[in-house]
């Protein structure tokens, strides 16, 4: 999973690197950073770390630092409270299905008498229900 994680957190700063140079081969001399990048700047930071995108951004760290500390928190739908479905049950095994996403956030469903190919759908709806 953090090999998953690395590969997402590099690919959000490329894809930030990419829009930078694209903005800045475009751009005309003295024109501010316009929001739109300076949210993915934010972005990658919470995926990869301030300092690491700041050099790779040619950004202004401490701008970037204070942006990141201001930018709303990604939580979950309902603000984090529990949720109990009704799942068909049988005595026979627990399963349990841990997500993770660059920035950290984790969803882990633990399920009594459900098989893995039950539990990947409903894993699947709710992840999507926090983005």
């Amino acid at each position: 999973m953090k090999q998953e994680s690395s590969h997402l957190a590099h690919d959000i700063l490329s894809d930030a690197e990419s829009q930078f140079e694209s903005w800045r081969g475009r751009r005309l001399r003295g024109t501010r950073i316009p929001e739109a990048l300076w949210d993915a700047a934010v972005q990658a930071a919470r995926a990869c770390g301030v300092s690491k995108v700041a050099a790779a951004l040619n950004l202004d760290y401490y701008k970037l630092k204070k942006l990141l500390a201001e930018a709303p928190e990604l939580a979950p739908v309902g603000g984090g409270s529990f949720v109990e479905i009704p799942w068909p049950s049988s005595p026979s095994s627990e399963c349990v299905f841990e997500l993770e996403d660059a920035a950290g956030t984790c969803l882990r469903v633990t399920l009594q008498g459900a098989s893995p190919a039950e539990l990947e759908p409903l894993a699947r709806t709710l992840w999507s229900l926090g983005r």
